[in-house]
């Protein structure tokens, strides 16, 4: 006869500020769960320059600082991070079916697995090692000519990050700023030092690689412009992360079920991508798994106790 596997109370895929949130909380009601994250913990947070509306932190945190934050708040309660990448999770047989490197299940999961960046195109994907889509590994780079694309929050905050020990070209391909004014304002206020050269309703055409370095192709109303840079930060927007999921399960994103599956954070936000959000999601989900799993068990023992 086989043995069975193990069924676990909680999966949770994502180990940004939601997931870890959602993990603490259920941590505290007595329910290890499984955290699972493929690359590093933190999410996003790992790009932020400086978060200000998080409240505890009236001077503002870097997003690496608060990093540091969550993950003593995971080793105080013990718990444990599987650097796993999920690729399938599937319900079957009354439970939820994992495959990572190895297969696990689970009576609850919670989708925390963030978002990805939308891709422009293929051959943008082999210009390897100067093109990319997040700023940390660019974060300690110096003196180097990077070209960042957008003008939304994240590539504002980019800007700002990288042009303290770079000269930063951003790009717009609009005469409109998305993003938040308070991050342009302080971008002007890095032009003065010949940081930063912004350039609007220029849009971006294509990026090659030329010996060490990039070569883009920018357009704006007038010419074809090229610039060779030492990279190229996209920050053209993010989908939600859910291609490990079963159909079926797609069919309850981004709401879920509140029943046995549930989205948190920035993969069921999506633009509102703030660590507040994502925090409250967390332990919201947690606390109804809690209630749950609590009201089971209260079934179970009345019934056990009307046969004796």
């Amino acid at each position: 006869m086989g043995v069975k596997s193990v069924i676990h109370d909680v999966a949770i895929i994502g180990a940004g500020p939601a997931g870890i949130a959602a993990a603490i909380q259920l941590k505290r009601s007595g329910i290890t769960p499984l955290l699972f994250e493929k690359t590093k913990i933190g999410g996003l947070l790992n790009n932020a320059y400086l978060v200000e509306n998080y409240p505890g932190f009236p001077n503002g945190i870097s997003g690496v600082k608060l990093v540091e934050k969550f993950k003593q708040h995971l080793k105080k309660w013990k718990i444990g991070i599987k650097k796993e990448y999920v690729t399938d999770v599937c319900r079957h047989k009354g439970c939820f079916s994992i495959k990572a490197k190895k297969n696990y299940r689970s009576k609850f999961v919670i989708i925390a697995s963030g978002t990805k960046p939308i891709r422009l195109n293929n051959s943008i994907e082999e210009v390897k090692g100067k093109v990319f889509s997040e700023v940390y590994p660019l974060r300690n780079v110096r003196k180097k000519k990077i070209v960042i694309v957008g003008a939304g929050d994240a590539a504002l905050d980019y800007t700002l990050n990288l042009s303290r020990l770079n000269h930063v070209f951003l790009i717009n391909r609009s005469a409109r700023i998305k993003g938040l004014d308070l991050l342009f304002r302080r971008i002007r206020k890095e032009r003065r030092k010949e940081n930063v050269t912004y350039m609007p309703q220029t849009s971006f055409m294509s990026v090659r690689q030329l010996y060490n370095c990039a070569t883009v192709q920018l357009r704006n109303n007038r010419e074809t412009i090229e610039m060779r840079c030492d990279y190229v930060l996209l920050a053209i927007g993010r989908e939600p992360n859910t291609d490990f999921l079963d159909s079926s399960l797609r069919r309850s994103f981004p709401r879920g079920n509140n029943k046995d599956i549930f989205f948190i954070g920035d993969v069921k936000h999506g633009d509102s991508r703030q660590t507040s959000i994502a925090v409250g999601d967390g332990i919201q989900a947690a606390m109804r798994i809690y209630e749950t799993l609590k009201t089971q068990k209260n079934r179970r023992d009345r019934r056990k106790h009307k046969g004796r």
